[in-house]
């Protein structure tokens, strides 16, 4: 039995200027590991909710929400739960001819990117034969990935800085109390986490309390409750909040 369940599962091949795509499915985990294994094809892992730990060459990685990853094909890769998070993921089976030796790389996609992903996913056909109108979105979120992803040149790039910094902005300190405890000034630290991530503190810390609160709004039965999970004590100023970084309402994004 796979160690996933498929929500969304396309067979189909595109190609253009050397680029094929052979699949594109969305799996939610169901195991608490998936052994390392490897393709004959490249796969391109996105990380669309939860997290987990992605191990890619026997080196073990957590990946959460906007996570992507690009794995060539013989790269063994595995994956294991962290928590209770059972996360879903866009994978596409890929090829690409006559191109440079493709190395491993990874890398954080923003919020606005993410909806943007999600909102092309919801036209896409769950399954059954795909019709010409079908095509566009599903050219749109390669096109998407695919121009944020590095060059297949780039080597794999570490982000010791945001993993030092993601855990102290879990509480509710200030961003001059969070950039202090990383050894920081804060403008020194917005500019170092802007170059590596792409993202200031500030901007990370919105990030990441959208992940917090887009998880709340399918798990809790109120938006109320779901504001309270992010952190929020007005239900009014957090959908205000909401709609700032995702670009819509919570209700709207409890219906998607």
């Amino acid at each position: 039995m796979p160690a996933w369940s498929p929500i969304l599962i396309q067979k189909i091949e595109i190609h253009a200027l050397g680029f094929v795509l052979r699949k594109l499915q969305l799996n939610r985990h169901r195991e608490e590991e998936v052994k390392p294994h490897g393709h004959d094809y490249a796969q391109l892992i996105l990380y669309l909710d939860g997290e987990g730990v992605q191990t890619v060459k026997q080196r073990k990685r957590h990946a959460s929400t906007g996570d992507l990853f690009i794995i060539p094909a013989g790269i063994e890769h595995g994956f294991s739960v962290l928590h209770t998070s059972r996360p879903v993921c866009l994978v596409l089976d890929y090829e690409v001819k006559k191109s440079p030796r493709m190395r491993v790389a990874h890398r954080r996609l923003r919020p606005e990117t993410l909806n943007k992903i999600h909102r092309l996913l919801a036209q896409v056909p769950a399954k059954g034969r795909l019709t010409l109108a079908d095509y566009p979105p599903i050219i749109a979120v390669v096109a998407q990935l695919l121009g944020l992803s590095p060059s297949p040149d780039n080597r794999e790039e570490s982000p010791p800085l945001y993993d030092k910094v993601r855990p102290l902005l879990d509480g509710s300190e200030p961003l001059a109390v969070v950039a202090k405890q990383a050894g920081y000034h804060p403008d020194h630290l917005t500019r170092r986490l802007k170059k590596e991530t792409g993202l200031g503190l500030r901007a990370m810390r919105n990030r990441l309390r959208l992940e917090t609160a887009q998880k709340a709004l399918r798990e809790k039965p109120t938006i109320a409750e779901a504001a309270a999970v992010a952190g929020f004590e007005d239900p009014n100023y957090f959908a205000r909040w909401f709609r700032r970084q995702s670009g819509q309402s919570p209700s709207a994004f409890r219906a998607m």
